[in-house]
């Protein structure tokens, strides 16, 4: 059994967990577990871990480094970039795209022998959106990572999952901040996100001409005439409705958590918003594939097209008399 972002929720009291028993715990709960922790000053040493493979591989994962201390893992990382990408701390524009390479970098590796290119393709395009706009709501607060397991109910399957979770402002004081009208609670706000073409960033135009200040400046003294560049991906708006049609194309589950609300996407039903176990200060997601799944429908919709293709020449050369 994986426990995840919503089992992190179960297991937290006053937003931190600190006891982390024997399991096999996913990307949806190492991202929480790194940004509450950071959020709240607790240290490393300060987790008690019931089964030493757990604190081994949060070490491998860098949650030390995700609570501020230095990193001092023994042991070669060989598996980071092919079956996990570490904890990145999305802290600035230039940390906020080597996230974004590492966990699309560890997406091409894990689907490379797969087949699965049109997948990797749709999920890389999603996470550069998710990571960009994390970072210019979060601000130095959110931490994203991704993982695959062998699925062991199916032979030749494995998991893939990737979340990100931060401690910024959340969904309701975004959207209230912005002036969304309509938005009462955290469910309202969570529903407002997720549809296309809402977005609660305030997008400026930013010149190329103008001059572009370091990421790391605390503060512009050139108000009105110089903008600092923050990314050079431009991706506007959370991507959450991107993230949303992924999931119903590739029947992928999702939590989203923020606030008081959870919503929670299972494969080929529609989506449902319920209270959290637990608030969650912020925002958290994470999403799951089967590969075993996206298989089936991408070998399906070849078929599709290529039926489609037989048919339109058959049409046309029935038009042109042949």
């Amino acid at each position: 059994m994986a426990d995840g972002l919503e089992h992190f929720l179960r297991e937290a009291r006053e937003g931190v967990v600190r006891d982390i028993p024997r399991g096999h715990y996913t990307p949806g709960y190492w991202t929480m577990l790194a940004a509450t922790g950071r959020r709240a000053g607790i240290r490393f040493e300060d987790l008690r871990f019931g089964h030493e493979p757990n604190s081994g591989y949060a070490q491998a994962l860098r949650l030390p480094t995700a609570l501020g201390a230095a990193d001092d893992y023994p042991y070669d990382r060989r598996n980071e970039g092919r079956n996990y990408s570490g904890l990145v701390l999305l802290e600035s524009a230039e940390t906020t795209d080597q996230a974004s390479e590492r966990v699309n970098g560890c997406v091409r590796h894990i689907f490379a022998a797969e087949g699965l290119d049109q997948f990797v393709h749709d999920l890389a395009e999603v996470v550069g959106d998710l990571h960009d706009n994390v970072w210019s709501h979060g601000k130095s607060t959110g931490f994203s990572m991704a993982q695959t397991w062998r699925n062991l109910r199916q032979t030749d399957s494995y998991w893939f999952e990737f979340s990100l979770a931060d401690c910024g402002m959340g969904f309701l004081r975004e959207t209230q901040r912005a002036g969304i009208p309509g938005i009462d609670s955290d469910a309202d706000a969570i529903s407002w996100c997720i549809k296309k073409g809402n977005t609660s960033k305030r997008t400026k135009v930013v010149d190329d001409m103008m001059q572009s200040l370091p990421p790391d400046m605390m503060g512009n003294p050139m108000f009105g005439f110089a903008a600092i560049k923050e990314s050079d991906n431009h991706h506007m708006g959370l991507g959450l409705a991107k993230l949303m049609a992924l999931v119903e194309k590739y029947r992928g589950r999702l939590w989203l958590a923020s606030g008081a609300s959870l919503l929670y996407k299972p494969p080929m039903n529609e989506h449902v918003i319920r209270a959290a176990p637990s608030k969650c200060k912020g925002v958290a997601l994470a999403v799951r594939f089967d590969t075993s799944v996206i298989r089936e429908i991408l070998v399906q919709e070849a078929a599709d097209s290529a039926q489609t293709t037989d048919e339109t020449t058959a049409n046309l050369i029935t038009l042109l008399g042949g």
